[in-house]
């Protein structure tokens, strides 16, 4: 495998130095206009294409771009690139008025994107499938902490562009096969969950192959289990197998940087983007390289879908069976009470 886990790195430090890619400023509309550049280094004729929308009176853009448009059938692999305009859970009080770098929230999935699409162009000769990589706008910037960008929710960007997805294929002669999300995937401490969301074959797909790589401990066999709102729920709207490789960001001592000031290059780690990248390359390659010999059996067409219930839902459906019980209980007591009461009065 190919991918390189410095050069990630390197690209996660260019979008810092851009500066703060919030949706409607300069330094968002200079983002993606660099990836344009990256994907023109690789070839200068990289198919691209610009979404446009507009969301509480913003300009905001997604940006599209394909590997072996000739193919008909077409995986989707995305991020999302914004950063969060303030920090909402940052300890200091002081600092929740102050944007996010976004290192890992945002810029890790973009830069993982970046050097995956150099390594697949490579290979492009022997793959028997399109490629999407598509980075979304105005996704971080929902309430959190009672704060949201006037009033936005997640995920704007991908439901915005999934509502428009068939002006950017041909449903005639092209189809989707499944779309992977990396999301903080280069924080120190990488530990992917079980997202609940996300078709269960294909996410288990990646798991395996991951652990198949050697890493046990970023794909552990008894992940933490959540639900999570994220960009590929609008293409699990639309009936295409999703998969959202995402880190538990809301109580995780490893990594503790979610929409802080902290969230910066020094809780950047290089084993995690390229533990990341080469497991995305290797389940590519496991399914879509012609080669004769490759006698992988993986679990395509990953349609099947049968995630386990998380800890909180159980623990409610738990609460509720008690509750339930109790009332019953009671209902039993008080009748039986009536019930007495009536003979004594007769």
């Amino acid at each position: 495998m190919q991918f390189n886990g410095d050069n990630a790195y390197s690209y996660i430090q260019d979008q810092l130095d851009i500066g703060f890619r919030i949706p409607g400023t300069q330094e968002r509309v200079d983002c993606a206009n660099y990836f344009i550049s990256k994907f023109q280094e690789i070839d200068n004729n990289f198919i691209y294409h610009l979404h446009n929308f507009t969301t509480h009176l913003v300009d905001c853009q997604n940006v599209l771009f394909k590997l072996n448009e000739d193919k008909p059938n077409i995986i989707i692999l995305g991020t999302h690139y914004d950063s969060r305009a303030k920090a909402t859970k940052d300890p200091d009080i002081t600092n929740r008025d102050s944007p996010v770098p976004g290192a890992n929230d945002g810029a890790s999935g973009s830069a993982v994107l970046l050097e995956i699409a150099k390594v697949l162009y490579n290979r492009r000769e022997n793959l028997s499938c399109q490629i999407w990589f598509l980075f979304f706008d105005a996704e971080d910037q929902g309430k959190d902490n009672d704060y949201g960008l006037d009033g936005w929710d997640w995920c704007i960007g991908s439901r915005e562009f999934a509502s428009e997805i068939d002006n950017y294929y041909n449903s005639t002669k092209e189809s989707f096969e499944c779309m992977i999300l990396l999301d903080m995937v280069g924080g120190d401490n990488l530990q992917f969950i079980n997202e609940q969301y996300s078709t269960s074959s294909l996410l288990n797909e990646l798991f395996a192959v991951g652990r198949q790589l050697g890493y046990n401990n970023q794909f552990s066999s008894n992940p933490e289990t959540a639900s999570i709102i994220d960009d590929h729920r609008a293409f699990l709207n639309i009936g295409i197998s999703s998969a959202d490789l995402i880190i538990n960001f809301w109580d995780n001592p490893g990594w503790s940087y979610h929409h802080t000031i902290q969230d910066n290059i020094n809780h950047i780690s290089n084993i995690s983007l390229d533990v990341t990248g080469k497991t995305v390359e290797q389940f590519i390659y496991n399914n879509y390289i012609k080669n004769p010999e490759n006698s992988y059996q993986g679990n395509f067409p990953w349609i099947k879908d049968k995630n386990i219930l998380s800890i909180d839902m159980l623990i409610t459906i738990i609460l509720i069976i008690i509750f339930i019980c109790i009332i019953i209980e009671l209902f039993i007591i008080i009748r039986d009470e009536t019930v007495d009461n009536i003979e004594l009065k007769k």
